[in-house]
């Protein structure tokens, strides 16, 4: 499996955010209690917007090709250790960019979703 902290080598900003997106149904009784549920074995997934700034080229080129090459893998999942938290295993969700600001200089955003899975 491919591991993104070892295989990319780049540390995200600091900053970024983590959101954690529990599941869970509630059911509102008519007289003012409820029931809470959780749904599933794993409720509480997260999702990570990481930001690489003012990297340079060839690193910006190296992190691309490994989201592209996940990607093409039907969004295959890696491992990732953000900062300051526990390895999971995550996928690509939705777009990323890459923005030059300087020469030999860029900025890559991107979003990271947590997945469970064998």
């Amino acid at each position: 499996m491919a591991n993104f902290n070892t295989d990319v080598n780049l540390t995200p900003d600091f900053g970024n955010v983590v959101r954690n997106t529990p599941k869970y149904n509630v059911i509102k009784f008519g007289d003012g209690f409820e029931q809470r549920l959780t749904e599933g074995l794993h409720q509480n997934f997260r999702t990570i917007d990481l930001q690489f700034t003012n990297i340079t080229e060839t690193e910006s080129d190296t992190l691309i090709s490994f989201l592209e090459a996940r990607l093409t893998n039907n969004n295959e999942s890696f491992d990732f250790t953000p900062l300051n938290d526990v390895q999971g295993k995550f996928i690509v969700d939705g777009d990323y960019s890459k923005a030059i600001p300087y020469a030999n200089r860029a900025t890559v955003t991107v979003k990271f979703r947590e997945v469970f899975e064998n």
